[in-house]
C-alpha cells in the first residue's frame, strides 16, 4: 500500500490496517490519530513529524524508520520492532514500548514520560537528555547505552541492565532502581537525589562529583569504583561528601569495606 491510499482511507473514515506492508512510505506529517497498524511493516518508512498519538503499533516492524518529531502519545508500541529508528525530539508520553526491541534506536531529546519500556531491549541505544520522568523501565536492557543527561525523576528502573553505559550529568530523583545492573558505567557529575538504589551494582563503575544524597544504598556493591585517572585528587569526593544523608546498610564500599552509615535495621 502507497501513502496515498492509506491517506485517502483514512480520511474516507477507515482506521483499520493492520498487517499491511508501509515498507518505505512517506508519511512526513501526516495525521493519522488512534490509527490501527498493529503488525504492519514500516521498515525505513518518514514518519517525521507524523501525529500518530492513540494508534496501535503494536508488533509492528518499524526497524530504520525516521520519526524524528513524531507524536506517539498514548500510542502502543508493545512488542514491535524500531531497531536503529530515529525518534530524536520525539513526543512519546504514556507511550507502551513494553518488550519492544529499540537496539540502536536514537532517543535525543525525546519526552517518554510516563512511558512504559518494561523488559525492552535498548542495547546501544542513545537517549540523551531523554525525560523518562514517571518512566517504567523495569527490567529494561540498557547496555552500552547513551544515557547522557537523562532526567529520571520517580522513574522505576529496577531490574534493569545499564552495564558500560555512559551516564554522565544525568538525574535520578526519587527513582527506584533496586538490583540494578550499574556495573561499568561513566557517571561523572551524576546525581541520585533521595532514590531507592538497595542490591544495586556499582562495581568498576567510574565516578567522580557523584552525589547520593537521601538515597538508599542497602546493599548495594560499589567494589572498585574510583574516579577517572585524571580526577583521582576527587577520591575524597567519592568515599566520603557524596553521601550526605545516605542510607548505607552492608554496603560494599570501593576498597572493599562495609558501611553502615544511618542504618537503622
Amino acid at each position: 500500500m502507497n501513502a496515498e491510499e492509506l491517506l485517502e482511507r483514512y480520511t474516507s473514515g477507515e482506521r483499520d490496517f493492520a498487517g499491511v506492508d508501509l515498507s518505505g512510505v512517506d508519511l512526513n506529517k501526516a495525521k493519522l490519530i488512534d490509527i490501527n497498524l498493529a503488525n504492519a511493516i514500516l521498515i525505513n518508512a518518514n514518519l517525521t513529524s507524523t501525529h500518530l498519538s492513540g494508534a496501535d503499533l503494536s508488533g509492528a516492524n518499524l526497524s530504520g524508520a525516521n520519526m524524528d518529531c513524531i507524536d506517539l502519545s498514548d500510542a502502543n508500541l508493545s512488542n514491535a520492532n524500531l531497531s536503529e529508528a530515529n525518534l530524536e525530539g520525539a513526543q512519546l508520553i504514556n507511550a507502551n514500548f513494553s518488550g519492544a526491541n529499540l537496539r540502536e534506536a536514537f532517543f535525543r531529546g525525546a519526552d517518554l514520560t510516563g512511558a512504559n519500556l518494561s523488559s525492552a531491549c535498548l542495547q546501544n541505544a542513545n537517549l540523551d537528555s531523554a525525560d523518562l520522568t514517571d518512566a517504567n523501565l523495569s527490567g529494561a536492557n540498557l547496555k552500552n547505552g547513551c544515557l547522557c543527561g537523562i532526567h529520571c525523576e520517580n522513574t522505576n528502573l529496577n531490574g534493569a541492565d545499564l552495564s558500560n553505559s555512559d551516564i554522565t550529568e544525568a538525574y535520578f530523583e526519587k527513582a527506584t532502581l533496586i538490583g540494578t545492573n550499574l556495573s561499568n558505567t561513566k557517571l561523572h557529575q551524576t546525581g541520585f537525589e533521595n532514590s531507592d538504589l538497595t542490591g544495586a551494582n556499582f562495581s568498576g563503575a567510574i565516578m567522580d562529583e557523584t552525589s547520593f544524597d537521601g538515597s538508599n544504598l542497602s546493599h548495594a556493591n560499589l567494589m572498585g569504583v574510583q574516579p577517572e585517572p585524571s580526577l583521582m585528587a576527587k577520591k575524597v569526593r567519592l568515599m566520603g561528601k557524596g553521601f550526605e544523608e545516605a542510607i548505607l546498610c552492608k554496603t560494599i564500599m570501593p576498597d572493599g569495606t562495609i558501611r553502615n552509615d544511618n542504618c537503622t535495621a
